[in-house]
């Protein structure tokens, strides 16, 4: 795992492409990278997606906001539940998906947008 900057390549082209089709339907979109994760928010509104990039893998792993039901309604996205523990990360942050194919970032920013944004108001 690591910050964007110092991921791979195609982990970093997974991120970005994922942010740029969220920023065409999500109103002042902003992603805000930090030590380990790029959060994906709207200005003025808490973060609806984190994402963790790999160094030699092509992969992100995004952790969403959202019930696992209506996560994992989407087709050719396998979402995971996250396992039990505590604290307001994994109360609010309670499953995950990988993407590695950017064929499925239409489906990905879909999810995120319909899913998860809707969740920070």
């Amino acid at each position: 795992m690591s910050d964007h900057s110092e991921a791979g390549e195609k982990s970093q082209e997974l991120c970005q492409g994922l942010a740029n089709r969220l920023a065409r339907r999500v109103p002042d979109f902003e992603v805000s990278p930090s030590a380990k994760w790029c959060g994906f928010y709207a200005k003025g509104r808490k973060r609806f997606a984190y994402v963790n990039h790999r160094k030699r893998l092509v992969r992100i792993e995004v952790w969403c906001l959202g019930e696992l039901d209506d996560l994992a309604i989407y087709p050719n996205i396998e979402v995971e539940p996250r396992n039990p523990s505590t604290g307001g990360f994994s109360r609010d942050f309670q499953a995950r998906f990988f993407l590695d194919d950017q064929s499925l970032l239409d489906v990905a920013a879909d999810i995120l947008f319909r899913v998860s944004y809707g969740r920070t108001t």
